[in-house]
């Protein structure tokens, strides 16, 4: 019992080596990025369409407040991160080569539309959140948000899905996604588990969570990255390079998520407008 345990151990550990730490820490770092840059579009969204609607409005580290618009402002954080997502899922495929800052762009192009089709396929449950707001404000046919739902709900099992063929390109080396169990392994250790982690160290850039229902909502994102595990194993239309690509440690990407989280604490947890005008 004990040999088997400790070859169990040794074989996680040489999975992980092999895939490489540096590649592990960056797909970390750069979940917790997504997370915290598609919560700020959404409230900003929401913010900036309260503004454009006559309203003030002030902007959180976990929530947006406005005053003097109607609920119709609510739609705004659903309509930017759609928009930036599905702008960001079309100009992915421009950029050349496999670095770190385009795994970045990844995982902040998925967060971004998971932010927004996690909001439309809430829609029809419960009071569906701040979109639900929104639709309310309009005289629509019966039925019309349980077909907005199950968009939502398409659209992110396609996410899901499609993202492992994208994970997958990450690979240093052919030989270590050459056959469905490698493929699965690698997914495990470069989305699900950093999706996880990711859960945890974006919490005090929403904390406190002052009943915004961000921090509470947190565990729900890594759901989606589910489905690509299980997509990874079928994936064989990604093949990896024939000689081993080296992954530099992600300092800089630390760095910028640090310096982010000082901004929230210090700046955005006391409440900073969204109109430019007031900040003098």
């Amino acid at each position: 019992m004990t040999t088997e345990t400790t070859s169990e151990r040794n074989s996680i550990g040489d999975v992980v080596r092999s895939i490489g730490f540096p590649l592990v820490t960056a797909s970390i770092l750069a979940s917790v990025f997504g997370i915290v840059l598609a919560q700020f579009f959404d409230d900003f969204g929401v913010g900036l369409f309260a503004e454009i609607l006559g309203g003030d409005a002030v902007l959180f580290n976990n929530r947006v407040e406005f005053t003097g618009a109607t609920d119709v402002a609510w739609a705004g954080g659903f309509l930017l991160t759609l928009a930036l997502g599905l702008l960001m899922l079309f100009s992915y495929p421009a950029q050349k080569g496999q670095s770190l800052s385009r795994l970045t762009f990844l995982w902040i192009t998925i967060h971004m539309l998971r932010q927004a089709l996690t909001q439309a396929l809430m829609l029809s449950f419960g009071d569906g959140g701040s979109l639900r707001l929104a639709y309310d404000t309009f005289d629509l046919p019966p039925g019309l948000d349980v077909v907005i739902s199950a968009a939502g709900g398409v659209g992110l099992i396609l996410v899901g899905l499609g993202s492992a063929s994208a994970f997958l390109a990450y690979a240093s080396q052919r030989r270590k996604i050459s056959n469905g169990r490698k493929r699965f392994l690698f997914v495990v250790w470069v989305v699900l588990a950093p999706a996880v982690a990711s859960v945890f160290l974006a919490i005090p850039y929403f904390s406190p969570d002052a009943g915004s229902g961000v921090v509470p909502a947190l565990p729900l994102t890594a759901i989606l990255f589910l489905f690509t595990v299980a997509a990874a194993p079928g994936t064989t239309n990604v093949t990896g390079p024939e000689d081993e690509r080296i992954y530099p440690w992600p300092y800089s990407l630390g760095v910028t998520l640090i310096v982010l989280l000082v901004f929230y604490v210090v700046v955005l947890r006391n409440g900073v407008s969204v109109d430019p005008r007031l900040w003098g």
